[in-house]
């Protein structure tokens, strides 16, 4: 195959899933999960045919590459052990699918490549983003929304949407302060586009992305005064940051106050605290019955109602913690090696970052969605997952972003 041909469909097949999954209900029905994983699964093959047919071809290596290959191992091992092996095999798909994403990424995209693939990210967030809020202010249809009254523009989940734009606002906020720098992305489109996620976030009404987003943008961003980043462009970018989203706050501070005061009700019945706690009480008893090898990867639908607390009146169909449910579906040992392979993206994207403000907006999207893992389940959102992969593969990649691969 021409090498340029060869590139030109991985970028298009990555690009396509990327933006096919978000605007497909977070891919989390049959009808959008296939064709993604039909994409990811041509991908994978095309580049294992080229790197097999290539004389020479370097298996490019990653500091993240011991703990994800054991992860993928529990994985398979969990599904030996599966109470319901059909679930569970879809399930081993799309780990392995992501599994790929990130070597193809790794070892096949350039900064060209890397740079327009996370223009278009930026673009469908801003897109996914105006869409949501002429739904939320009555302009546009939302029959699919669950609750009706918080923003989820294309995603079913208020709470998933807010995941997928907690990954791409940092990544837009680094892009803009690397638009003083020659990138393919202006401030005329960055900043309009910040604006509307921004707003759009707000509306999501999402608490823990809100201060998973929010911790990470403090945890991180010391980054940027690394290596004298921390520059007058870099000081007046964050200032106008900081101007926009105090706008926000201050004009949507009756929602925000609302949802931090308040509880939402799920169905008229229970709180969504009170919920959390009890699928978390199941989940927990879940893991003591099967600590080692837990009750199959994908199947924690199957294997919960065995343990549903009292009083639980909703179908859990997760954990709502990504963590508990990735320990009751393959066992304490994967969930050990979970929270291994999430530290070392996160810290080997740290220590590679070299202060590019593009990469280390990767990393706060990472951090974020990670933290969002402790109430949440956007892991298990392929549209999220997805980008996740992709980002953790630039940050664990070259030594720059700007590298030629």
């Amino acid at each position: 195959m021409n090498s340029r041909l060869y590139k030109y469909f991985l970028w298009f097949g990555l690009s396509t899933a990327l933006i096919f999954a978000p605007f497909a209900r977070g891919a989390v029905k049959v009808w959008s999960i296939a064709p993604v994983l039909f994409i990811v699964n041509a991908i994978i093959f095309v580049w294992l045919w080229k790197a097999n047919n290539t004389k020479g071809y370097i298996f490019k290596r990653t500091q993240i590459d011991l703990p994800l290959f054991v992860f993928v191992g529990l994985a398979v091992i969990s599904f030996v052990f599966s109470i319901y092996k059909h679930d569970s095999f879809y399930a081993i798909l799309e780990l392995v699918g992501y599994a790929g994403i990130f070597y193809i990424v790794v070892n096949e995209f350039g900064h060209t490549m890397r740079d327009y693939l996370l223009a278009l990210v930026v673009y469908a967030g801003a897109f996914l983003s105006l869409y949501g809020l002429l739904q939320y202010f009555g302009f546009l249809n939302h029959d699919w929304w669950e609750p009706q009254k918080f923003l989820a523009s294309t995603y079913v989940n208020h709470n998933h949407f807010a995941g997928y734009i907690e990954l791409v606002m940092p990544l837009t906020v680094g892009m803009l302060l690397a638009s003083w720098r020659k990138r393919q992305v202006s401030k005329a489109v960055l900043i309009p586009a910040l604006v509307v996620m921004l707003a759009a976030f707000i509306l999501s009404q999402s608490r823990g992305a809100w201060f998973s987003l929010a911790v990470s943008f403090l945890i991180i961003c010391p980054l940027f005064v690394r290596q004298k980043a921390f520059n007058a462009q870099t000081i007046f970018t964050i200032l106008l940051v900081v101007i926009i989203t105090s706008s926000f706050i201050y004009f949507g501070k009756d929602v925000i106050y609302n949802r931090i005061d308040t509880v939402s009700i799920i169905k008229g019945e229970e709180s969504s605290a009170n919920t959390r706690l009890k699928i978390w009480q199941g989940t927990v008893e879940m893991i003591r019955s099967k600590p080692i090898t837990g009750v199959g990867i994908g199947d924690f639908i199957w294997g919960f109602p065995r343990f549903r607390p009292e009083g639980l009146n909703v179908q859990a169909n997760s954990a709502h913690n990504d963590y508990l449910q990735a320990a009751a579906e393959m066992g304490l040992p994967a969930l050990l090696v979970m929270l291994w392979l999430l530290a070392a993206i996160i810290i080997t994207g740290i220590k590679r970052s070299n202060s590019d403000p593009v990469k280390i907006g990767c990393i706060i999207g990472l951090l974020s969605l990670s933290l969002h893992g402790l109430v949440d389940f956007n892991f298990h959102i392929p549209a999220n997952m997805l980008l996740f992969t992709v980002y953790a593969a630039i940050v664990s990649g070259a030594s720059r972003f700007n590298d030629e691969s």
